[in-house]
């Protein structure tokens, strides 16, 4: 069990070890893939479609930052990190269709959610109510996440590390476009583990290794690499649309994600980083302990909880926007709305939890299971 002293020795050990850089990312990631889930698809979505990509490069850095030192075993990574990120979603979905059954209920009308289409499927990450697929990926991240660390730490050479993460893309291309030409179909289960489970493996696990090796890079290398895959994605731009006839968009690559998709990402998250970097040392970001380095912590850590809980208000932010179209088009004071309601509902979770831990009997004994379903 858990005791409060471990908790708060954690919590201080954070504050003082954490690099603030892959905080503010991972936060412009979350908002950008909140804001793709509420804008139009405008040129300001095409722009910010690089939200995946950069959570998961900004995953592996924060993965490498936290366990370079340490020589965890596979079985005893899993059995740490699965359940922090599985057991909440699970506890938000059963939350979420539970009360949408009550709702409907009240109101007698139809429950619009099928057992095996919509709720089966979410609580294993498939296509289900929408937007639990980049669970999926963070938990395919976390599977392989050892593997990539050993990796790179037994090639020693990020260049070396690089040529091999290139060789295992180009694989998965190749075995993307074999599968195009097999119907795969007629085999539901192998359907489903390749499509949905091994072509996001493949080309996300490369970009989670770069996310490994991002931290010690220097800023000439990370320019190089920017520059690269902007080279790659104008190149593919300029040849879709010679076939095309059209400017191919990026969202048309992403599932299952394609170097023309990828190729952006990572430019884009190149730029983001050099750029927060660039601000961080200007202004001495990571040694300041002020309120708004305190909330971009706590955003960061809170990242999960955030999410799941914007599933739910973007779901009533539908029912309102379908009954008043004066809200259509106010996307901007939509996405801050649920944004913030997200925030101070994780918020208010953390606080009302953590007082049952310090005070309660029950909230003690069970700090652990509390603290893996409602902090996290």
């Amino acid at each position: 069990m858990t005791n409060l002293k471990e908790l708060e020795n954690l919590k201080n050990s954070t504050l003082r070890d954490r690099d603030i850089r892959f905080d503010i990312l991972k936060i412009l990631g979350i908002f950008s893939i909140i804001l793709a889930h509420i804008i139009p698809r405008n040129i300001f979505f095409h722009i910010r479609n690089f939200d995946v990509p950069l959570m998961v490069i900004v995953s592996g850095s924060l993965f490498y930052c936290s366990s370079y030192k340490k020589n965890y075993s596979l079985a005893t990574y899993l059995y740490k990190r699965i359940p922090r990120l599985i057991a909440p979603v699970w506890l938000f979905l059963s939350f979420y269709f539970i009360s949408m059954y009550i709702a409907y209920s009240l109101f007698n009308k139809h429950y619009p959610y099928l057992l095996t289409k919509d709720i089966i499927n979410s609580f294993i990450l498939l296509d289900g109510i929408g937007y639990v697929w980049v669970i999926r990926v963070f938990i395919l991240m976390a599977i392989i996440s050892t593997l990539i660390l050993n990796l790179y730490r037994y090639l020693k050479d990020k260049k070396l590390f690089f040529i091999v993460l290139s060789i295992i893309y180009i694989v998965y291309e190749i075995l993307f476009a074999i599968s195009t030409n097999i119907n795969l179909d007629s085999i539901p289960l192998l359907s489903i583990l390749i499509n949905k489970y091994l072509f996001y493996t493949i080309p996300y696990g490369c970009l989670f290794g770069l996310g490994v090796a991002l931290p010690t890079m220097k800023q000439k290398s990370i320019l190089i690499i920017g520059g690269l895959f902007l080279t790659i994605f104008l190149g593919l731009t300029g040849y879709l649309y010679c076939v095309q006839g059209v400017i191919p968009l990026a969202q048309t690559f992403k599932y299952s994600p394609r170097l023309y998709y990828l190729s952006y990402g990572i430019f884009m998250s190149m730029f983001a980083f050099t750029l927060v970097d660039t601000l961080c040392k200007k202004y001495n970001l990571n040694s300041q302990k002020n309120l708004v380095n305190k909330s971009i912590i706590f955003i960061s850590a809170s990242t999960l909880w955030i999410y799941l809980w914007h599933i739910l208000f973007l779901y009533i932010e539908k029912l309102l926007v379908k009954n008043n179209s004066s809200l259509n088009s106010n996307y901007v004071g939509i996405f801050l709305i649920i944004t913030i309601l997200s925030i101070a509902t994780t918020l208010a979770q953390k606080i009302i939890v953590s007082g049952v831990i310090r005070k309660n009997k029950f909230g003690q004994r069970y700090s652990e299971i509390l603290s893996i379903l409602f902090l996290k």
